[in-house]
């Protein structure tokens, strides 16, 4: 995502007229200081020659950044070099563009690509470059570029809010890509580690005041159509709350709040959910529901819109309608009906009020003043959910740990959004319940939304093991420590809080090991070094295909070992394997033409002549294969004539080159090593 930003932002530089936004403040002094810079760090080539620039400032912490955006391209656009850089200031960020066809896979190492990584953070930024320390890399890329994060130290403390990413082109060694977090920070002031509590008592306060969530969760299997409910423990809030090191108190941290500019009536376009995803209907079989006798009425679920929703207007036309199924609960039908200005969604079964959105209403009645208070909001948001889903919401509980969700304009709240989750057998219902929005200076309700899964079982939450047992499985990976963080206004404070990411952790209820959010054991994702390879004769290919996303599972490669159908099919669709199950690997597989179905064998070993074949078809050769009779045996043994076509395809591409005696021994079976030379040749020629 931030290389296509880099490429839109120097297409829109070229492509508009660069009018400096702050010209009485940036002269061009200061132009002249930024081409320095980045000219300082970086060799623009000399046909680069279409220069462009503009200027802009934004609020960064409550601080007004000023910058120029720079960008170089060649006449044809082929290659660019874009840079944001402050006025006076470092460079923020700097991209590399060039179109070019790379051909087979980078060579360049992750270890070389590191030191060159290194070297352009000590040019680009000497002053943090010594306190800067590189994150581990847990996963291998198959993209061009290795990618290096690091983070900022201070008193071996990580400082979380500034980090340098920088990308290396696999092919080349050049940095192409160099992102900067942490414009205008003063960083040469910490809170000292004087009187910070000790671990254990910062673990303590942690579970005590912040704590661990058992929870509900659900999951949807499209394939299936199968829904699944499970319970889980979670830590859902080490975005916004930590505990203080030196008091051991809870402190809220900083820029965590939901902002969005929506106040008097600013239109929107309706938002759809997981609650009202539609499976469209033909019009015969739409003709078909609407004679079911228990739906009701278009015009009757426009009328209870009208009757519940005072927002919706008697002077609001109608724009659209339709009726949809829902896909989780495929017995559940919706009216979605849209007028001048608003939506809602009414079912089609019980005629209750799904949701609704009111998207245009009169501004003049909906600027800041003095306003609702918080409080006198969430009675209206409750209020309105009790007048329209009573029973649902006596089952329900204000989401306190969240708290209201604030939206501003201009500084100013406008609106408050409060969060009610469904409650079961004691515990939160993740995904179920309510949302409302309330508009603080007319107090209308403007937004309301109920999902909710009617006639499903919840697994049962007996003998779930302690919070205190869950917190430490999240602690292992989690990882609880001293961090430097923003507090308040932006104030950096030494918190503990965990190092690792764990807001998408869940911990299953009952033996404490890792959940993914489908509900079942999760699956790591990391590729670990090989500890079997060293000295091997196919080292080398094994390791540039690692660093290439291609891998096999495991910490250990074993070499001698014979590969099998699907492992050597996943480890030469490495990029992609990981997104499919067995079954619908091969469906894949079938649908492109890599296999056929009477072909398939997971379990078998695979030889060389069919490994041949397949790489012929991965290559897009398929079609040429299947006509034996225009080619020549290439190699020195007699080739069955079904694969002799696909052994001189890969003679020809060198991909497969036979023994020393010049045998292609299409029947030898294949072993984890040679699978390797043959997918390294195989993407050389791809």
């Amino acid at each position: 995502m931030k290389k296509i930003a880099s490429v839109i932002l120097a297409i829109s530089l070229v492509l508009t007229s660069a009018i400096p936004a702050f010209a009485g403040e940036a002269d061009s002094n200061d132009l002249e200081r930024a081409i320095t810079k980045v000219k300082n760090i970086v060799t623009i080539p000399s046909d680069y020659e279409d220069f462009q620039y503009s200027s802009d400032q934004y609020e960064r912490n409550g601080q007004t950044v000023s910058v120029w955006y720079l960008s170089w391209d060649k006449d044809d656009y082929s290659g660019g070099i874009s840079a944001t850089v402050e006025v006076d200031g470092e460079i923020i960020d700097y991209y590399k563009y060039q179109k070019e066809q790379k051909e087979g896979i980078g060579t360049v190492s992750r270890d070389a690509g590191e030191q060159m990584a290194a070297a352009f953070l000590t040019k680009v930024r000497p002053d943090l470059a010594p306190n800067m320390k590189l994150v581990e890399n847990t996963y291998y890329s198959d993209s061009d570029s290795h990618e290096y994060q690091y983070r900022l130290y201070n008193n071996d403390i990580v400082v979380n809010y500034v980090g340098i990413d920088i990308y290396v082109d696999k092919y080349t060694g050049e940095v192409t890509e160099y992102d900067y977090q942490g414009a205008v920070e003063d960083l040469s002031d910490f809170p000292s580690k004087d009187g910070v509590i000790d671990l254990e008592a910062a673990r303590n306060a942690y579970l005590d005041k912040i704590g661990v969530t058992l929870s509900y969760f659900s999951d949807f299997d499209y394939k299936d159509k199968e829904l699944t409910i499970f319970p889980a423990y979670s830590v859902s809030n080490t975005d916004s709350e930590a505990i203080d090191a030196k008091t051991g108190e809870i402190v809220s941290l900083y820029g965590n709040n939901y902002e969005m500019t929506r106040c008097g009536g600013y239109g929107m376009n309706k938002i759809a959910d997981s609650s009202t995803a539609e499976s469209g209907l033909t019009r015969e079989e739409m003709d078909a529901v609407e004679n079911i006798s228990n739906l009701i009425s278009k015009e009757k679920a426009e009328s209870i819109l009208r009757n519940m929703v005072s927002g919706i207007t008697s002077a609001m036309e109608v724009t659209s309608s339709s009726l949809s199924k829902n896909y989780v609960e495929q017995d559940k039908y919706l009216w979605e009906i849209g007028f001048e200005g608003a939506y809602g969604v009414v079912n089609a079964k019980t005629g209750e009020l799904v949701s609704f959105y009111i998207y245009n209403y009169d501004e003049d009645n909906s600027k800041s003043g003095n306003g609702l208070t918080e409080a006198k909001a969430k009675e209206k948001a409750e209020s309105f959910i009790k007048k329209v889903a009573a029973d649902k919401f006596a089952q329900s509980k204000f989401y306190e740990k969240q708290g209201t969700t604030v939206f501003e304009k201009d500084d100013e709240v406008c609106e408050y959004s409060f969060n009610y989750y469904r409650q079961v057998n004691g515990i939160d219902f993740v995904g179920n319940g309510f949302t409302v929005i309330v508009d603080k200076a007319n107090g209308m309700v403007t937004s309301y939304d109920c999902n909710w899964y009617d006639g499903i079982k919840f697994p049962s939450i007996d003998n779930a093991i302690t919070k205190k047992a869950a917190f430490e499985a999240i602690d292992k990976d989690g990882t609880l420590g001293l961090i430097y963080t923003k507090v308040k206004e932006g104030e950096t404070a030494l918190v503990y809080n965990f190092t690792n990411s764990v807001g998408d952790l869940l911990i299953e209820p009952f033996n404490g090991t890792k959940l993914g959010w489908d509900g079942k054991p999760y699956k790591e994702t990391s590729i670990q070094q090989y500890t079997d390879i060293k000295g091997h004769w196919a080292e080398s290919t094994i390791n540039k295909l690692l660093e290439n996303g291609y891998y096999l599972k495991g910490e250990k490669f074993n070499p001698s070992q014979q590969i099998t159908q699907i492992s050597f099919l996943r480890y030469l669709y490495s990029p992609i394997q990981a997104y499919y199950d067995d079954e619908e690997f091969y469906e894949m597989l079938v649908d492109d033409k890599i296999i056929k179905e009477n072909e398939k064998a997971p379990a078998a070993v695979l030889t060389r002549q069919d490994a041949a074949k397949f790489i012929v078809r991965y290559l897009g050769q398929g079609k040429s294969a299947e006509h034996p009779e225009i080619f020549v045996n290439p190699f020195k043994d007699t080739v069955t004539d079904s694969y002799k076509s696909y052994a001189a395809i890969c003679y020809g591409l060198g991909i497969i080159k036979g023994d020393k005696n010049g045998r292609f021994n299409g029947t030898n079976q294949v072993t984890n090593a040679e699978a390797a030379t043959m997918i390294f040749n195989s993407l050389q020629v791809k």
